[in-house]
Order: C-alpha cells, then sequence, then structure tokens
C-alpha cells in the first residue's frame, strides 16, 4: 500500500501495575521501561488506525520524566510521505518521550480515522 502523504493519529492508554514487564522495573517505585512505553505507543495508534504500523527502526528516542504504572499516557504520531514518523508522549500536558521512528508502510485508513 502506498504511504499517506501526511497522517496525524493520537491515543490514550495506560499500562497496569500488574503488567508482566514491570517486577524489577523498579521494587518499591515502579516506572514504565521506555521500549514498553513505545510499544504500547504503536499498538494503541494501530488500534486507532485499523491496522498494524510496521515499525522498521527507532532512529532516535529520547525518554524525558519516568512514567508510573496507571498514569494515563497520550501518544501523538505525525507521518510524513517519506515513511518516517515523529511521536510524542504526554502525560496531562508534559512531554514525557519523543521518538522519530521509520516505518514499511501504512494505509490511508488511518489518515480518515
Amino acid at each position: 500500500m502506498a504511504m499517506a502523504a501526511s497522517i496525524k493519529a493520537s491515543a490514550r492508554f495506560h499500562i497496569d501495575r500488574e503488567h508482566p514487564a514491570l517486577p524489577g522495573h523498579f521494587p518499591g517505585g515502579p516506572v514504565i521501561p521506555g521500549v514498553l512505553l513505545l510499544a504500547e505507543s504503536l499498538q494503541q495508534l494501530a488500534a486507532h488506525c485499523g491496522q498494524a504500523l510496521a515499525c522498521r527502526r527507532v532512529e532516535r528516542a529520547k525518554f524525558l520524566m519516568p512514567v508510573m504504572p496507571g498514569t494515563t499516557v497520550t501518544a501523538t504520531l505525525n507521518l510524513d510521505g517519506t515513511g518516517r514518523g515523529n511521536l510524542e508522549l504526554r502525560v496531562g500536558e508534559s512531554l514525557v518521550a519523543q521518538a522519530t521512528l521509520a516505518f514499511v508502510h501504512l494505509a490511508d485508513e488511518c489518515a480518515r480515522a
């Protein structure tokens, strides 16, 4: 499928304290690992778009603040026509992470969602 010219999608999610990736991150003060934040963001955005987002590569990722389990995170993805996208994660108004991602493809359904 062809890459859409420009797409912006947003999704909200939270990760429960019982998530299997959390034990050990960190006992007595759990923090969601960055890779889990990225993975859950892409999964939730894909559900919003109605199809999988095939991320080929994380070109850059910066985690600015820790995110605790149960916190609501808003993921916003801006894609350009080249297959690159900028992902921002926010808790309330605070930017907690940002990443530049390269995608294999994305259908136009996301642009209409």
